[in-house]
């Protein structure tokens, strides 16, 4: 499992704030099957909620100016 850096995780908690998206960088009143994206029911894993972020919004993973 790759980590997300605590840089990164203020960049995207920023830009949640910023864009006004949910905890999972949704719209706000997205709603989940289970009541959360981060489990997989079939495989029964839970991802990382930075990880799934980053996959559903890979930009977030460069730096401005980058």
């Amino acid at each position: 499992m790759a980590l997300v850096d605590d840089e990164t995780r203020r960049r995207i908690d920023r830009w949640l704030r910023e864009a006004g998206r949910n905890e999972f960088g949704d719209p706000p009143g997205t709603i989940y099957a289970g009541g959360t994206p981060l489990f997989n029911e079939m495989t029964g894993r839970r991802l990382d909620r930075y990880e799934y972020i980053l996959k559903r919004h890979p930009e977030l993973k460069q730096r401005p100016g980058q």
